[in-house]
């Protein structure tokens, strides 16, 4: 019983409670916090509150509709709506935190939308993203002001950029519009962005803006007028019809103009718009009493001056009395200084006579007026009158009396020419005393043109005149031809002679200008006389200053005798050449063929030309050496001697020599000299070049084509051989030797000794390791005939290669031993097989070898040691 009771005691257990947070309560603290800093974060973005005032909503979407500047989104219209006075509509907009300092008390809103108009298309943008609100900035921020009314266009600062603003004012707007061009000459220099009314409601204000580059257009003297639209004027003459271009048309235009003589205005500057130009206050306003029949144009007929359109006639009417018609005209205020009372206005009608025709448009187009300039006070009322009641009235002209022994079927009324320009007219014809007297008058404007020395001659007629070259005649112009006419030469000084002779022709006048000037004589010696005859001209530089007298045959050859005029005698200096200038010269070369024609004149006469040239033989005793041609002439520079080299140098008449591929001289002769085995040549080097070539140091050799495995060189040279020359540093000097190849710069000169020649000859290659560095330039005998001397030149990059102890060899061909174990050959490079060659190399040692001086000799091995290529002498660079 007791183990029963003692297994059936039961304990209490003993529960604990632990108090934690359970993990489900950290999703609900996190909502909150994100809640919270999403609140904060709107909060922070939502920026500034502002209330901008518009006249309508029309195109503005709570939520959708953006602010912004320069295309930038700063801020976000949230709400919109009506004022409290029902007389607008507020928008309640967000503007972001990082654009708030845009915001001012002359912050500017306005909408913007697509629209299109006549005048173009703006606002593109918004077509695509939607209408938004555009900002521009404050000039000084502000945070405190909240509330904005908004524009309804573009402000003017962006409207005008960097141009200039102006304000035109008129009685109504036109078919002027926000956009219309401001034209000046037909190209559009600005626009109108504005226009509105005045205070008091009588004037409409139009402002508009120039661009930048024609601002300087615009001047205190500039006028406005209207040009939109189609202007018509309905009169007795008949309808007017004014159409502009089409875009003037259909979207307004206004036009500008600035007279000169006017000052830059600032902006904003004020101007009145005109409805029209001839309202425009463009022209100084004039009226001009016109005489019957003038067939002027009511509207529009010009007023010219010397060829320029300075006004224009705007209307006809009587005069009160009505016996006389006026004209009201405008005249550009540029000429306001011509409006004088002495002022005239010529009417110039149509002409048609035998003489010619005279303004054949007017019988279309009506007549119009010419000023005739005029002293006195200044006027605005004038009278115009015909061309036969000016030359009576305008006594203003210079009186000059010519005798002739015939009148040359000459009259009244003949023109006077000079270059064929009317400057004048013959008044009067008589016989006096046997003598033709002519009266003729020259205008004043041309008074300068009578000097001292002044030939005249008649032209109005056609003339034959038989010359040693054969019939010359000559016809002048129709118009001449048929009322005969007179020209002048005007030379020498300013005089008040009134009285000069005329010659029939031309050439009359010329030989009369020959023979009261004077002369300077010069004798010229040519071994033949070349195709000139008496009269033929001298020439200098194709303007001729003299004739040839006469000629005759001598001992030593022709003797021409010419004249040279007074005013030219200076170019005849100690360096003048003369040569035959007659016919046609002709180069023919290998580069094309040139043709030089001389003047028509001494083609048919023949002539001589002559010229300053230095450094030319012009004289044989005390006569001038005439030349065949130019070229021969240039060609006598200065006389050098070229001494060959070698036997095989071929030298032939008339090989250039040249220097970088130009022409500066030619071989002249060529001499054989056979006790030195050698040939003498004779060139001459051109003027402009002997001074610098003919000094010591020149180097002359005789350029080769060079056909190779390397490659080709000098190809031009196989068809025309020529002589090159590298210019020296030296004194003066005619003799020089002639290479078979290019010099060296700089190079190092040796001599090597050998028994035989072998195949070395002048211009055979220097090899270091089959590197060419060098070349033979002589190949002689020595001193006593024992050795052949060979001198070398190493270019003066590889000299130091050459040590004291260096071995030459000859590498130039084959080399073949033959003997009971065969045949052994031996070559150099390909090179060497084509051109010959010597090589060598330096031993080696412990000691490496100074290198070698300039002028040292060395021996010359006729064949190598196959060890002598085995050497490998490392030889630093200096």
């Amino acid at each position: 019983m007791s183990n029963d009771n003692q297994q059936q005691t039961v304990h209490a257990p003993n529960i604990h409670k632990e108090r934690k947070l359970s993990p489900l309560w950290i999703i609900p603290i996190l909502t909150m916090v994100l809640a919270g800093w999403l609140l904060v974060k709107a909060v922070h973005d939502s920026g500034q509150r502002v209330q901008i005032f518009f006249s309508d909503a029309q195109g503005l979407i709570a939520g959708r509709t953006t602010i912004r500047y320069q295309g930038l989104e700063v801020g976000m219209v949230r709400d919109i709506n009506l004022s409290d006075d029902l007389g607008s509509i507020y928008v309640e907009a967000d503007i972001y935190p990082e654009a708030e300092k845009l915001l001012g008390e002359d912050t500017k809103f306005w909408l913007v939308k697509p629209s299109a108009s006549l005048s173009g298309i703006s606002g593109l943008d918004a077509l695509v993203s939607g209408n938004y609100v555009a900002i521009y900035p404050a000039t000084q921020q502000d945070d405190s002001v909240k509330k904005f009314h908004a524009l309804s266009a573009v402000p003017s600062e962006l409207a005008v950029d960097d141009g200039l603003t102006v304000t035109l004012t008129a009685r109504d707007l036109g078919g002027v519009s926000i956009g219309s061009k401001i034209v000046y000459r037909k190209i559009p220099v600005g626009k109108v962005y504005s226009y509105q009314l005045d205070d008091k409601a009588e004037q409409v204000i139009i402002k508009a803006s120039i661009q930048k580059e024609f601002k300087h257009i615009i001047t205190n003297q500039s006028r406005f007028w209207n040009v939109s639209g189609i202007g018509a004027s309905v009169g007795f003459n008949g309808v007017d019809i004014r159409l502009e271009s089409l875009s003037a048309i259909l979207a307004g235009a206004i036009a500008v103009d600035s007279p000169d003589g006017g000052e830059p205005v600032k902006a904003g500057s004020e101007f009145k718009l005109y409805p029209n130009l001839k309202t425009a206050g463009r022209g100084i306003p004039i009226t001009i009493a016109l005489p019957d029949d003038n067939q002027v144009k009511p509207n529009g007929s010009p007023i010219m001056f010397r060829g320029i359109e300075i006004g224009q006639v705007n209307n006809l009417a009587l005069n009160k009395e009505r016996d006389s018609i006026l004209a009201s005209a405008s005249i550009e205020p540029a000429f306001s200084d011509m409006l004088n009372q002495g002022t005239l206005f010529l009417l110039e009608e149509a002409k048609v006579s035998l003489s010619g025709v005279e303004n054949l448009s007017n019988l279309v187009t009506g007549n119009f007026l010419t000023l005739v300039p005029g002293q006195g006070e200044k006027a605005r009322d004038f009278v115009a009158i015909k061309q036969d009641e000016l030359d009576r009235v305008q006594a203003k002209s210079i009186a000059i009396r010519l005798i002739s022994d015939n009148s040359f079927g000459l009259e009244a009324g003949s023109k006077v020419l000079f270059k064929g320009i009317e400057v004048g007219s013959i008044t009067n014809v008589e016989l006096f005393e046997q003598q033709v007297v002519l009266d003729i008058s020259v205008d004043i404007a041309y008074k300068d043109l009578i000097r001292s020395q002044n030939r005249f001659f008649v032209t109005g007629s056609a003339t034959a005149e038989l010359t040693k070259s054969g019939l010359n005649v000559t016809v002048p112009p129709a118009k001449q031809l048929l009322s005969g006419s007179i020209s002048f030469v005007s030379e020498g000084s300013k005089t008040d002679r009134a009285e000069f002779p005329l010659f029939q022709t031309r050439s009359l006048a010329e030989l009369a200008k020959s023979n009261s000037l004077g002369s300077m004589s010069v004798t010229l010696l040519a071994s033949e006389l070349p195709p000139v005859q008496e009269n033929s001209p001298i020439l200098y530089r194709n303007l001729q200053v003299g004739i040839v007298k006469n000629y005759q045959l001598t001992d030593s050859g022709v003797l021409i005798n010419a004249n040279i005029e007074n005013r030219y005698k200076h170019l005849v200096t100690s360096n003048a050449v003369f040569w035959n200038r007659s016919g046609v010269e002709v180069d023919a070369s290998l580069s094309g063929i040139s043709v030089k024609a001389a003047p028509l004149k001494t083609l048919i006469d023949g002539g001589i030309a002559f010229d300053n040239l230095t450094g030319i033989e012009n004289k044989v005793g005390k006569q001038w050496k005439l030349y065949r041609d130019f070229d021969s002439a240039r060609k006598f520079g200065q006389s050098i001697t070229l001494t060959t080299t070698t036997t095989d140098q071929t030298v032939r008449k008339g090989m250039a020599i040249q220097y970088q591929g130009i022409k500066v001289g030619e071989v002249m002769l060529t001499v054989p000299d056979f006790e030195q085995q050698r040939v003498e040549v004779t060139a001459r080097i051109l003027p402009e070049y002997a001074q610098r070539i003919t000094k010591q140091g020149s180097y002359f050799w005789l350029v080769h084509p060079q056909i190779g495995l390397n490659g080709v060189k000098n190809l031009s040279a196989l068809v025309s051989p020529y002589i090159a020359v590298e210019p020296g540093n030296g004194s003066s000097s005619k003799d020089f030797k002639l290479f078979d190849f290019k010099k060296l710069e700089n190079g190092a000169e040796f001599t090597l000794q050998s028994e035989q020649r072998g195949s070395i000859k002048p211009g055979t290659p220097v090899f270091y390791r089959d590197i060419e560095v060098g070349r033979v330039t002589t190949v002689e005998l020595g001193p006593f005939a024992d050795r052949v001397i060979t001198s070398i030149v190493i270019d003066k990059s590889y000299a130091y290669l050459v040590r004291a102890n260096s071995v030459f060899w000859n590498v130039s061909g084959l080399n073949v031993d033959i003997g009971l174990s065969g045949a052994q050959i031996r070559a150099g490079t390909v090179d060497s097989l084509v051109r010959g060659g010597i090589t060598f190399s330096t031993p080696e040692g412990t000691q490496l070898q100074p290198a070698a001086k300039a002028g040292q000799s060395f021996y010359l091995n006729a064949q190598g040691d196959p060890k002598w290529t085995q050497w490998r002498t490392a030889i630093p660079a200096p």
